[in-house]
């Protein structure tokens, strides 16, 4: 039936859930997402990334909400090129970049300001796929600090990425996002795909028991936890996994198919 989709909206985070591991958005999960909006349901995305570094990944994918970037901290409506809403750091977490940078021997330290990341401190892994698309900048100005900054990320080996996310609370008293195996950021107060996810549920009057998320990391759990229905590719960490109503495959085998598939039996 036409419309039978009607009040439903999925939000996909990119990385490890949409995208497989070519960073791809497969021809499957495009052809259902087309579907989907087709038959009356609404398609969106929700990512750490910056802006200027979405647009490659998603080329040919529809969205018909706003687009959730920069983990929460910036609603952008894709469509339009317009910000919808932004938040930045204040003056004690961008103070957190020097203390990180001082702390740890081996982490980068990058400070994202639109399209533009500043390299604080180099430790050869800040120059990567998902940088090349914005402007990776290794001289950082004077005025750094009084500059509008979107997110501090941190960036190093898994192991010492592991330690820095088990003791980061305690050592800065303030909270951090693993957004993948080599990243720990920190974004403005307030900021979360959850957050953002809300803010949209309210501003659309979108039915959040017919909203429905993706994601695999634990950037996405607040995404997941204000979700009315919570989807994990297989590929997820075991830790966002339990805050899941479903898991699904994984991210190489086009996990939009099967979210929609899920929908069809339950409606």
């Amino acid at each position: 039936m036409k419309n039978k989709f009607d009040g439903y909206v999925i939000f996909s985070d990119l990385d490890g859930t949409l995208l497989n591991d070519n960073k791809e958005v497969s021809k499957e999960n495009k052809k259902a997402i087309e579907y989907f909006i087709e038959n009356g349901g609404k398609f969106s995305i929700a990512t750490g990334r910056a802006i200027d570094s979405v647009s490659k990944y998603i080329e040919g994918v529809k969205t018909d909400l706003p687009i959730i970037t920069y983990n929460g901290g910036t609603i952008y409506d894709y469509n339009k090129k317009k910000i919808i809403s932004e938040k930045v750091l204040d003056k004690d977490k961008k103070a957190l970049a020097c203390k990180i940078a001082d702390d740890y021997e081996n982490i980068g330290v990058e400070i994202y300001v639109g399209k533009d990341v500043y390299v604080l401190k180099d430790n050869g892994m800040s120059d990567r796929q998902a940088t090349r698309l914005l402007n990776l900048k290794y001289d950082v100005p004077e005025n750094i600090f009084d500059l509008s900054w979107n997110k501090i990320t941190t960036v190093g080996k898994i192991g010492l990425m592991d330690e820095v996310e088990s003791e980061f609370y305690n050592k800065y008293k303030t909270k951090a996002i693993r957004s993948g195996e080599c990243f720990v950021e920190i974004v403005p107060d307030n900021a979360s795909k959850g957050d953002a996810l809300n803010e949209i549920i309210k501003t659309y009057n979108l039915d959040k028991k017919k909203v429905i998320c993706a994601g695999d990391n634990m950037n996405d759990l607040e995404l997941l936890m204000e979700a009315g229905i919570s989807f994990c590719p297989e590929n997820a960490s075991n830790e966002v996994k339990k805050y899941a109503n479903h898991i699904t495959v994984n991210n190489n085998e086009h996990i939009i198919p099967n979210i929609i598939k899920w929908i069809e039996t339950n409606l």
